[in-house]
């Protein structure tokens, strides 16, 4: 991609500032703003449609590259009190997950030609390295590689009257079954030298270096674990070491002790809090994963909070990255008449273009419409960047049917630039678990199609996928206003009842708790509901305290292609557990009717008309619409035909769907490459694809809410995908639209 760029927020208000970060592989580039109406160019539906908007933003810009600063550390600011001249000793427990891909850092104060620092060497073995910053360096390693996935406790100690370095390295629990215990003690005569990098900072789980331009950087980025780090002003002994490794307080080192870093503390937060005489507190960078088992962990306890002592790791990756920290390019004042929509800054070179969308909401108290459409923007950022394809067994796939990836310019990009979803693993095979919207976000993007779909042909999903419902709201003249994911969790209710009927995207799949409370409420008040989508409400989704930008999930007894390992199944951010909603009594049932049941990408189908949809409560609804008429009979822009399909959902009674709900329509002839999700399925067999299980299948429901409110669900992620066809005239388009006319309009249910 010759130039792309993101937002410093998704959402803004007339009167309000939004800021563009931008980087260009070209000299120049030029931006404007365009309302985005359609973003498909597939030529089976309408095409692309944007509408270009007159604002200060349009024109040139000078094109420069800025560079992503991948890779999580924590940074101690330089004291007084890390002045080693006598010796001292480092420590930690350590964890690590590459151990040989190449020289790391682990506790280091090094400013790139000296200083003091523990490491893995390129070999993966531990190394205790001096520079007095002159040119003179020193060096001793345990000569033996530690194992991945494996704790061990680290030591290094530098004694400079006596002239020797130590280095212990010792295995906290030999895996069973190994032959060779890569434990091992090292000490070496070494002629005393001073100890370099009086100016740096400390950082943990990487180390100082200088870039091209010789200035500091950040490298040596470690992957995996480290655990309660400890620095000594003088060199310990091997018994002493000794009884650190087996739990004695640093504190019985007396005036020793220079610090004791505690991870199990201010988990929630970036600080890493030191417990020593000095209070060398530091902060993380790029959100490392925090609330994960220590070397301490029993496996008694799955809860963080209940145990912290237990939790005292921090897991760091090389690929990593909360916020870019570009640059801004431009920025725009929201004018006061830019009516709420979807837009974008849209960037185009001599031979390339990108997208960066935001979403314009009304004034503050002033809604323009009954209609809220509510972007699902939690589930764009689980989606953000994600490259499930890179997975071996999906590859494997792929490849067999002779498609290679990545083949569009984002996905080249999201892989040059180790950008990761929450659908994704890191570099270590460790899963993702925050994603923020601080960064570039190459797949949420018009025009852009999710490649694993149709068998690697692709097809639109999320953004892409919900701007056919931005361009059937537009066709069909239904005046609605915007509003985000991010929106409705910090303002709650507020966000939803000035308007009349709220409509989803196509896949509202991650939800966070305060988003339900606000749904909840919102119906429980006469609020109309539409959901226009399939697994929605799913997974629990938390944002990050203080940093609106970053989401966390942790998925396990779910359907998916990532489950948390034991021991992660509790937010770092907020301390809730993860998973399914379902689990937490939370069904989706409840709110919409129906609920996740069965995924498959091959095929869609139509829905069928059941005794429900001719109940006189549902007459409005069929308007327009022949008794024995299939619903989504035609091909899509989604999944290539029918209108129910990718995700599906069904009512379930017993899970929770109001009783009084009535089952108008259900999917017919979905394959069995549509399988049975995951959590309703205790035993293994072969009854749980499309042909056999009656499971299977995509709902169509309507049900009236107290106070003359309503709720109607598709239970399918491709019925927007439908609505475009035959230039927005067909039978899904006719009875969205009867539905959200009844819904926007004073006539009760």
């Amino acid at each position: 991609m010759e130039v792309i760029g993101y937002t410093d927020r998704f959402s803004v208000r007339p009167g309000e500032t939004i800021r563009f970060m931008v980087s260009c592989t070209q000299r120049a580039y030029r931006a404007d703003i365009v309302r985005l109406i359609h973003g498909d160019p597939n030529p089976r539906g309408p095409g692309f449609k944007e509408k270009a908007v007159r604002t200060a933003v349009s024109g040139e810009y000078r094109g420069r590259q800025q560079a992503l600063p991948l890779g999580s550390y924590a940074v101690v600011e330089n004291s007084p009190a890390l002045a080693f001249g006598a010796g001292f000793t480092i420590a930690a427990w350590v964890l690590p997950t590459t151990p040989a891909k190449g020289l790391q850092g682990l506790v280091a104060k090094w400013d790139g030609d000296g200083g003091f620092g523990l490491f893995l060497n390129e070999r993966g073995e531990l190394a205790l390295s001096l520079g007095d910053g002159k040119g003179t360096f020193e060096t001793v390693s345990s000569g033996r590689a530690m194992r991945q996935g494996e704790w061990y406790f680290a030591a290094a100690a530098y004694d400079a009257e006596g002239g020797m370095l130590r280095v212990v390295q010792q295995a906290v629990v030999p895996a069973p079954g190994v032959l060779e215990d890569t434990s091992v003690a090292i000490e070496r005569k070494v002629d005393a030298i001073g100890v370099g990098g009086d100016g740096a900072a400390l950082l943990m789980a990487a180390f100082w270096s200088k870039n091209d331009a010789g200035r500091p950087a950040v490298a040596g980025h470690f992957n995996g674990k480290l655990d309660s780090p400890r620095l000594f002003s003088r060199a310990l002994s091997y018994e002493e070491m000794e009884s650190l490794a087996r739990g004695a307080s640093p504190a019985s080192f007396g005036q020793a002790l220079t610090a004791a870093w505690d991870f199990s503390q201010d988990i929630s937060a970036d600080k890493v809090s030191d417990t020593g005489p000095n209070r060398l507190h530091g902060c993380v960078v790029n959100m490392p994963l925090r609330a994960t088992p220590g070397h301490a962990w029993t496996g008694r306890q799955p809860d963080w909070k209940l145990a912290p002592h237990e939790y005292g790791a921090i897991h760091f990756h090389d690929d990593d990255l909360e916020d870019a920290k570009w640059e801004a390019d431009f920025e725009l004042k929201v004018p006061a008449k830019m009516r709420s929509g979807i837009y974008a800054a849209k960037l185009t070179t001599a031979r390339g273009e990108d997208y960066v969308p935001f979403f314009v909401r009304p004034a503050a108290g002033a809604a323009t419409n009954r209609i809220l459409f509510l972007a699902p923007t939690n589930s764009y950022l689980a989606y953000a960047n994600e490259h499930v394809m890179e997975l071996p067994l999906v590859k494997e796939i792929m490849t067999s049917a002779g498609i290679r990836y990545p083949v569009s310019l984002q996905d080249k990009y999201i892989v040059r630039e180790k950008l990761n979803s929450l659908y994704d693993y890191h570099a270590d095979r460790s899963y993702v678990h925050y994603s923020s919207r601080l960064r570039p976000i190459a797949n949420m993007r018009p025009k852009y199609d999710m490649p694993a779909l149709v068998s690697g042909k692709g097809s639109p999903h999320q953004f892409n996928a919900d701007l056919h419902l931005v361009g059937w709201l537009e066709a069909k003249g239904h005046g609605y206003d915007v509003a985000t994911d991010e929106d409705l969790h910090y303002e709650g209710l507020a966000a939803l009842s000035p308007y009349k009927v709220v409509v989803t995207g196509s896949h509202p799949e991650y939800w966070s708790a305060q988003m339900l409370d606000a749904i909840e409420a919102y119906l429980a008040n006469g609020g109309r509901l539409m959901y226009l989508g399939g697994n929605g409400f799913y997974w629990v989704t938390s944002f990050a305290p203080g940093k609106p930008h970053v989401v966390e999930v942790r998925k396990s007894h779910g359907t998916g292609p990532t489950q948390v390992v034991p021991g992660e199944w509790f937010h770092s951010t907020t301390g809730e557990l993860g998973g399914i909603w379902r689990n937490s009594g939370r069904t989706p049932q409840k709110m919409l009717g129906v609920g996740f049941t069965a995924q498959g990408f091959d095929r869609n189908a139509p829905y069928k008309r059941l005794e429900g949809s001719f109940d006189p409560r549902a007459a409005f609804i069929f308007e327009g619409i022949g008794d024995d008429e299939l619903i989504g009979d035609f091909p899509s822009l989604v999944v290539e035909y029918g209108a129910g399909g990718f995700e599906v959902d069904r009512l379930d009674y017993s899970l929770g769907t109001p009783r009084h709900a009535l089952l108008l329509a259900t999917t017919t002839g979905l394959s069995d490459a549509y399988q049975h999700v995951r959590e309703e399925n205790p035993a293994i067999t072969g009854l749980h694809g499309g042909t056999v299980s009656p499971m299977v299948r995509g709902d169509l429901v309507f049900f009236e809410t107290p106070k003359g409110g309503g709720v109607f669900s598709v239970g399918s992620i491709s019925w927007c995908g439908s609505l475009p066809m035959n230039n927005f005239d067909n039978n899904v388009s006719r009875l969205t639209d009867n539905v959200l006319r009844r819904f926007a309009s004073d006539e009760p249910l």
